[in-house]
């Protein structure tokens, strides 16, 4: 067990975290994984120890900075390190015209995407700088790079994180722990068939039900592996930068020279 590398993965209990914990620990790697309600906990728990027995699932709220402390203590104290930490814990649930949203609902994608990923990133850090090495790796995604018309807070949050993991790798430049941002692209989840099944989603994302029947979603796998390679060190010409899942690894390496003095893949104003 001690030549694995630990990965923390929050949001773990479904969707695109849930997939990556049964694919890394399937990669022989030991996952910490964390979620808030115990039940899919358990379900997750039950499915990833059948893999093997080395793996935690933890009650974490991404807001609540105790539970992160906590998380972060009991993960050292099990494995010593912290190799890999994806801030995945997301929510979408301001649908709508921005003027008509539920308030509360607004501004909870907002706590939960920016301010969760700071406050893993804010307690994780120092763990990675006293232990010499460690990889960070935010989830963004719809909105990002565009426009994400009815989808207003969760497409201002998760273009917020790309902004914030650029500057984060900046202030981490002259260290070993490296941060990347991944568009985990289309994935069948909770949060897309909710966007396809609600009445307010129906209203205003109908778009999305296009993109399945025209099979642009990706395989569950897919989302994981290229966390595995930004773990893996594949990719660390795009510390920083924002990564798709529709991007080809070759054709990334080939381009590798090319953001050493040029902008790409990262948050610019055109004029």
């Amino acid at each position: 067990m001690e030549n694995k590398k630990v990965i923390f993965i929050t949001g773990a209990t479904r969707g695109i975290g849930r997939n990556m914990a049964l694919y890394f620990a399937r990669e022989n790697y030991i996952v910490v994984g964390s979620g808030r309600n115990e039940d899919k906990l358990n379900e997750v728990r039950e499915e990833i120890l059948k893999i093997s027995g080395d793996h935690r699932m933890i009650t974490m709220d991404v807001t609540d900075e105790q539970d992160i402390k906590d998380a972060v203590k009991y993960t050292i104290d099990a494995f010593g390190k912290i190799d890999v930490w994806v801030n995945n814990a997301g929510s979408f649930q301001a649908i709508g015209p921005t003027w008509e949203v539920n308030t509360e609902d607004f501004k909870n994608d907002l706590t939960t995407n920016i301010i969760g990923t700071f406050n893993c990133t804010h307690h994780v850090v120092p763990v990675m700088l006293q232990q010499q090495f460690g990889k960070i790796i935010n989830i963004v995604g719809g909105g990002t790079i565009g426009t994400f018309k009815y989808g207003n807070g969760y497409g201002v949050s998760k273009t917020a994180i790309a902004r914030f993991t650029e500057n984060l790798s900046a202030e981490l430049e002259d260290t070993n722990v490296d941060t990347y941002a991944l568009d985990p692209g289309l994935n069948d989840t909770d949060m897309t068939r909710y966007q396809r099944d609600s009445k307010v989603g129906q209203s205003y994302l109908s778009g999305i039900e296009k993109l399945f029947e025209d099979e642009i979603d990706v395989k569950p796998d897919v989302a994981p592996a290229w966390v595995l390679n930004m773990a893996e060190d594949k990719v660390t010409e795009f510390k920083g930068r924002i990564i798709s899942v529709y991007d080809q690894l070759e054709e990334l390496k080939e381009f590798a020279e090319n953001t050493k003095e040029e902008d790409y893949y990262q948050l610019r104003l055109k004029k």
